[in-house]
């Protein structure tokens, strides 16, 4: 088993390139199912996500390859509606995104239910009930979901119960090549939702968006072009906060500030000094206060940075709380962090932090953003850190250990047997 090494005290300074946003990529590469001809899609991370997404299509008949460091080349034309790699439908929770891409080219759909990072249920009934409103038919038994429709579907008026951004993607892949105007209400906003609706847009598709409301006109055909997928925010703000814990200056190169606007107020806040240019921002942290946030959709604070902010929280004076507003579970990282002598107390959909002084620990990922939390406490303890199930933390993050060793942190890999 590989795990990740690292020896903490130090300060963080010099430049880190921001990946392409896995989050983008995943569903972009499985709308590839609806486009006819070769798709170009650059800045794609190398992350495993990526990678079984791809392997995924590849099991249905796609060509669906990397061609240049960080591009990719995707073919449709010929696959059928059998996945055969259902292993790893199983492991990820952006395979979900085959029902909406599927079903609107085949008209049906069989496949396990999607996995992923486990920090509680992560149902599916909005996608179902969206689709059935379609005029699709929808049986789940827990371990298989199965979608089809004996007749076309049929455009219509959704309104999702709640904001989700699995639910609003799979909507547009439904109705992006309907005939007639399908109006998607309560959507979500994230930034990886445009950045898909920007790609089926390029390939002929006449998407728009006003708030939370999406209005799809469908059309009878997309065509392959070439795009370029959003750099990744949640990695900007991961380094953000490891520069808070080590303290020093970076410079993150290939960002969109505003897409970072809401956290970067919090983090001024706290004490950063945060300046944004162009596609870069540089980030500058010596004292850092704590402060009290609430998880909630895009454009405000995102679920994905709570963990890692609150290894932030744990070096910062005066701690503060966190409350988890769109999975309250999420919180397999508390007593990881416990083993390094963090002071947490959670209850409920709460966690308080308090200041403390961490010393280094053998301690195990999770999941995704638990596992970008045990690095950065890591890199702020004292003493030598081994991180396991790293497995969790490459599936989002490409050239984590790399980006941070080129700023000055003490990190490895260590590679298994």
């Amino acid at each position: 088993m590989e795990k990740i090494i690292v020896n903490g005290g130090n300060r963080l300074n010099g430049e880190i390139c921001i990946s392409g946003m896995k989050n983008s990529a995943l569903p972009i590469i499985f709308s590839c199912i609806l486009v006819k001809g070769d798709c170009i899609i650059n800045n794609v991370p190398k992350v495993s996500d990526v990678f079984n997404a791809l392997e995924i299509l590849s099991s249905m008949g796609a060509v669906a390859e990397f061609c240049g460091k960080n591009t990719v080349l995707i073919n449709t034309d010929r696959i059928d509606d059998t996945i055969s790699a259902k292993h790893l439908v199983s492991t990820m929770r952006a395979s979900s995104y085959l029902m909406g891409a599927m079903l609107s080219r085949f008209g049906k759909v069989k496949m396990p239910m999607p996995g992923g990072c486990n920090f509680g249920a992560r149902p599916i009934d909005l996608h179902l009930k969206g689709f059935e409103a379609l005029g699709a038919k929808c049986f789940c038994d827990g371990e298989n979901v199965e979608i089809f429709s004996s007749k076309k579907l049929k455009c219509n008026k959704i309104t999702l119960d709640k904001i989700s951004v699995g639910a609003t993607i799979n909507m547009v892949l439904a109705s992006a090549c309907l005939n007639g105007t399908t109006v998607i209400s309560n959507c979500a906003k994230e930034p990886h939702v445009d950045d898909l609706i920007a790609f089926l847009n390029c390939c002929g598709a006449k998407i728009a968006r006003n708030g939370t409301t999406v209005v799809c006109q469908g059309v009878k055909a997309l065509y392959g072009k070439e795009y370029t997928v959003f750099p990744d925010m949640i990695e900007a703000l991961t380094y953000i906060c490891a520069v808070g814990i080590c303290k020093g200056e970076i410079l993150l190169k290939r960002v969109v500030p505003y897409q970072l606007s809401y956290p970067t107020e919090v983090f001024k806040e706290m004490g950063f000094e945060i300046t944004a240019c162009g596609d870069t921002v540089t980030v500058r942290a010596d004292e850092i206060f704590g402060c009290d946030v609430v998880t909630a959709p895009y454009p405000l604070f995102p679920t994905d940075l709570h963990p890692q902010f609150a290894a932030l929280l744990c070096f910062s004076r005066g701690g503060g709380c966190i409350r988890e507003e769109i999975f309250p579970t999420r919180f397999a990282y508390v007593n990881e962090l416990r083993k390094m002598g963090a002071s947490i107390s959670r209850l409920r959909n709460m966690v308080y932090i308090k200041e403390a002084q961490l010393t280094g620990a053998s301690l195990d990922a999770t999941d995704l953003r638990a596992g970008a939390s045990l690095v950065l406490a890591a890199l702020g303890a004292a003493g030598e850190s081994e991180i396991n199930n790293v497995n969790y933390i490459v599936r989002g993050y490409e050239s984590i250990v790399e980006k941070i060793a080129d700023i000055g942190g003490k990190i490895k890999l260590i590679k298994g047997d």
